[in-house]
């Protein structure tokens, strides 16, 4: 079960790396070399607009499918605590980096004195 559990956590660990990285496209990668100015201008464009919030959505699932798939390995006849605990701290993690890209997708309103 130990083994189960983490290959749990390195996959979860993947595969949000794996969105934060698709999320930031062509940025960060090899290819960031080859674009001119203009290119460079219409990816960062299109990033914010798309990639950032199917990123978003995502890790919203994949904390509710955590979250869902802990309180069912707690509850069952058969309950592993340390299975349901792996599942919970994979949750925890999805919720903590989805409010981190909330809050700094945010802008700051100055205040109006």
């Amino acid at each position: 079960m130990l083994v189960k559990a983490i290959l749990v956590v390195l996959m979860t660990g993947a595969g949000l790396a794996a969105m934060i990285w698709v999320a930031n496209w062509p940025f960060n990668t090899p290819w960031e070399q080859n674009l001119t100015a203009e290119q460079r201008r219409i990816h960062a464009a299109h990033n914010r607009r798309h990639h950032r919030a199917a990123a978003r959505a995502m890790l919203l699932v994949l904390a509710v499918a955590f979250g869902t798939a802990s309180v069912t390995l707690v509850s069952g006849p058969d309950g592993d605590r340390f299975a349901a605990l792996v599942m919970g701290v994979c949750s925890v993690v999805c919720a903590g980096v989805f409010g981190a890209l909330m809050t700094r997708g945010r802008r700051r309103r100055s205040s109006r004195r």
